[in-house]
Order: structure tokens, then C-alpha cells, then sequence
């Protein structure tokens, strides 16, 4: 089974599932988004939709509960639209207190049966804003953590995640984009930390794609972040650059199928 671990509601969604039949996708863990860059329709819009995400992975938006909430919603319908199709991660805003936190989770994660929380963008230095996300998956049975690992995080803010899986080792955390420029130090540390995973999504280079999944086949997870990846070609790039088919089947679905418990 061919999984992508990481991509957002686009829209149309029938375009996405035509674009996962092409490609061979048997499945997408879908992820909530606060914002639609596909629907732009010239180079000015999708200006607008970049800054707003810029300010979003500076840590500029706050914690925009209402906001994530109806993304949830949103996320929802579509995965009852295509249940076969689709599992979700749900957005949880950062940075609230621990009732708060733990009352959003039950309501908008657990209650929708979502299989994880995510996608989390700290600014830098802004790490310690996750402290109650990590007790809230040890809370409701070790829920899966996914966090942007590329800019504007510095390897600092890395290793600080690490700490925290440290801490909570039986709750799985996906760092995303292998960790960007970061992938080297990023790269050691999930070979330390059983619980650590990485994601594939906009990697740093092919080279640097190729050097990780062979080092680390069962610690890493197939993404393609659409909108900003496409399908195929994310696809593709393991395959080409995959040492051995073993090692393909393992990030391609293996893993993310153990990870979820994917039957």
C-alpha cells in the first residue's frame, strides 16, 4: 500500500483523488489548512497567500482557535466524503493552557477520531509553546505529533523538540521536511530517539533524500505537502532514489502503516 503521510485539503477534492488514482496513492493522511494557495488564480494572490503563510510559521497569527476549529470541520467533511481515501490529522492551536488544550483535543481529535495532531509551525524560539501538546498526547493514548521542522526552526529549536520526545517517549513525532537544512544534526537525532520519524515532504535536496531514507529506512515517512508537492514526482523521488525496493516500501506506506496501525 502506497500512503502519503502528509498532504492539506486542497480543493476541488475531486481533483485530488483524481490525482491520487494516477499516481497510484492508495491512501492520504490528510492534513487541516487555515488557508487555500491552489485556489489563487494569479501570481499577485498567491503573494497574498504566502505572506499569510509566513506570518503563520513566524508564530505572528497566535493561537487562531476559531480559525483551526473550522479547518477541522472542513477536514471532516472531506474525509467523510472519501473515507476509503482519506485519515486526518487535526490543527491544534499552541499555546494555551493545559485545560484549554485538553478540552480542545477531546473535542476537535479524539471525538472526530483523528489519528493525529498537526500540522504544528512554531517561529523559532517559540518551541516551549508545544509543552501542553505533548501532554495532551500522552493523555489521549500517545496521539502522533507532526511538526514543521524546515524555516524559519533552527537546529536549535530541533533539539528541543528532541528533548521533549525525551521525555514523552511513547508518543510518536514526525519532524517535517527532514529537518531542512538541518537534516545532518536532525538526522542523528531520530537515529538516538525511537520515537523520532521524519518526514519527506520538500526535502533539502535528492541528494540529501537519498542519503537519509538509506540511512534511516524505517524512520521515515513519504509526505508530499500538497499543495506545495505533487504526487507523482514526490513519488517518484523515493523510488529513484531509494537503494533498494525494500527500502521504497518501508517509506512509501510500511512505516506510516505501522506507525497508525493501517490495516
Amino acid at each position: 500500500m502506497i500512503i502519503d503521510g502528509h498532504s492539506h485539503v486542497t480543493l476541488p477534492v475531486e481533483m485530488h483523488i483524481k490525482d491520487m488514482d494516477a499516481a497510484g496513492i492508495d491512501k492520504t493522511i490528510l492534513f487541516s489548512t487555515s488557508f487555500h494557495p491552489e485556489m489563487a488564480e494569479n501570481a499577485q494572490e498567491v503573494k497574498v497567500a504566502m505572506a499569510y503563510l509566513g506570518d503563520l510559521l513566524a508564530g505572528k497569527k497566535g493561537s487562531m482557535t476559531e480559525v483551526r476549529e473550522q479547518s477541522i470541520a472542513e477536514l471532516m467533511a472531506v474525509i467523510n466524503q472519501y473515507p476509503t481515501r482519506y485519515m486526518g490529522f487535526g490543527a491544534v492551536p499552541p499555546g494555551l493552557d493545559y485545560d484549554t488544550t485538553m478540552a480542545y483535543v477531546e473535542r476537535n481529535i479524539k471525538r472526530n477520531q483523528l489519528r493525529g495532531m498537526g500540522e504544528f509551525t512554531p517561529g523559532a524560539g517559540q518551541v516551549q509553546l508545544l509543552e501542553n501538546i505533548f501532554k495532551a498526547s500522552s493523555e489521549f493514548g500517545n496521539l502522533p505529533i507532526w511538526i514543521h521542522a524546515f524555516f524559519p526552526l533552527a537546529l536549535q529549536d530541533i533539539r528541543e523538540i528532541s528533548e521533549y520526545a525525551r521525555q514523552y517517549p511513547r508518543s510518536p513525532i514526525i519532524l517535517g521536511h527532514l529537518g531542512g537544512c538541518n537534516w545532518l544534526e536532525t538526522m542523528d537525532l531520530v537515529k538516538e530517539l525511537p520515537n523520532l520519524y521524519l518526514d519527506t515532504s520538500a526535502y533539502y535536496s535528492t541528494f540529501v533524500l537519498g542519503i537519509v531514507i538509506n540511512e534511516l529506512p524505517e524512520k521515515c515517512i513519504f509526505g508530499v505537502d500538497r499543495p506545495f508537492g505533487d504526487l507523482a514526482l514526490s513519488q517518484e523521488a523515493i523510488l529513484k532514489v531509494a537503494k533498494t525496493p525494500a527500502i521504497a516500501a518501508a517509506v512509501l506506506g510500511g512505516n506510516i502503516m505501522r506507525l497508525l496501525d493501517i490495516k
